[in-house]
């Protein structure tokens, strides 16, 4: 008797450990798999813009935010148009938790630079991302991101070059600044690589807002050059330049995102693609990446330049050129800032 019951203890403690053995291992799975949390934090991402959702460039930056809503992030968007709103907005988000905020235009911007300090003193986990900039600081809590024209106005200017019947196109911006000059003197540089004959001219609206302006310089140029082909570079005033040209029966280039949509004379979009820098910067944040002060995302870094859908618009001997050519900027093979050192970016 006793030998049964010292032989049934241990089959009993066998059983258990075997069970307790399964529950580890099963545990261990799970955690693998990712049934289990690890950290359990919610990631937040704000942007804030003193302009409004419903314009190609904003929604453009907006989608880049409902990218991350899909990896579970929680996100906000806040259009405030006060100057005397910015501080109080940024300073609400970090205090919510926001471990993300993003500004765009340079005003929101520079109000966030303001108050880094302030922000990395109470809320040392928030990092600000300044969108579309080139400004240079040393706050270590932020960084410049820009996803800069000149490769894509380059692409751009290679393919008006390769295009045009006349020799002779055109590009309009809307504003003689800097950032507005890079998408024109990229442009000059794609088109002289691609035909030094080709001739562009080149003037600017005035105004980034009113549609009725590019429309007005947009006729000007065709009543005056015999361009076939003008780039516009005019924000909101950009539909009025289109407008001009399929009225003028010429061909369109658009700007930032697709605008084959737009006009059927729009063949070719220089594309700026903000959504996927937005997207790329706040994974890196929640990976634990050390973030730089300045972050450029260029065709190296995996920046697109045109859209897919407008290749059936120019021939198939031009797609493979315009291919090769975007993998010969990628590798460094060719230098799209040559003759143009002013705009060649450090980082």
């Amino acid at each position: 008797m006793r030998s049964l019951q010292k032989w049934l203890a241990v089959f009993i403690v066998i059983a258990l450990c075997a069970v307790m053995m399964a529950g580890c291992g099963k545990k261990e799975e799970d955690a693998a798999a990712g049934g289990e949390e690890t950290s359990g934090e919610t990631y937040k991402a704000c942007f804030i813009t003193d302009g409004n959702l419903g314009n190609d460039f904003v929604d453009l930056i907006w989608k880049g935010f409902q990218n991350l809503e899909q990896e579970g992030w929680e996100i906000k968007c806040i259009e405030a148009t006060d100057n005397s709103e910015f501080a109080d907005d940024i300073r609400s988000m970090a205090g919510e938790g926001y471990q993300v905020i993003m500004t765009w235009e340079d005003n929101v911007s520079q109000a966030a630079l303001n108050l880094a300090d302030e922000i990395y003193k109470n809320y040392p986990k928030t990092h600000i991302f300044l969108l579309d900039t080139y400004v240079d600081h040393d706050k270590p809590n932020c960084t410049s991101v820009s996803v800069d024209p000149f490769e894509s106005s380059f692409v751009a200017g290679f393919v008006a070059s390769k295009m045009t019947q006349t020799k002779t196109i055109g590009w309009i911006g809307h504003t003689d600044v800097l950032k507005i000059r890079r998408f024109r003197d990229g442009y000059i540089a794609g088109a002289a690589y691609g035909d030094p004959d080709v001739e562009v001219v080149y003037s600017f609206t005035g105004d980034y807002l009113d549609p009725t302006k590019g429309q007005e310089a947009g006729s000007a140029m065709i009543a005056n050059y015999p361009v076939d082909i003008i780039y516009q570079s005019c924000y909101l005033a950009g539909p009025g330049v289109i407008k001009a040209c399929s009225e003028g029966g010429i061909k369109c280039i658009g700007v930032d995102d697709w605008q084959g949509d737009l006009d059927p004379c729009v063949f070719w979009s220089a594309i700026k693609p903000m959504d996927v820098a937005v997207t790329q910067v706040a994974l890196d944040y929640k990976d634990g990446k050390e973030l730089p002060k300045q972050m450029d995302f260029n065709i190296a870094a995996g920046g697109a330049v045109y859209d897919e859908r407008d290749l059936k618009n120019i021939p198939e001997e031009l797609q493979k050129e315009v291919k090769q050519l975007v993998d010969d900027i990628s590798t460094g093979k060719v230098d799209v800032y040559k003759n143009f050192e002013e705009y060649r970016l450090e980082y």
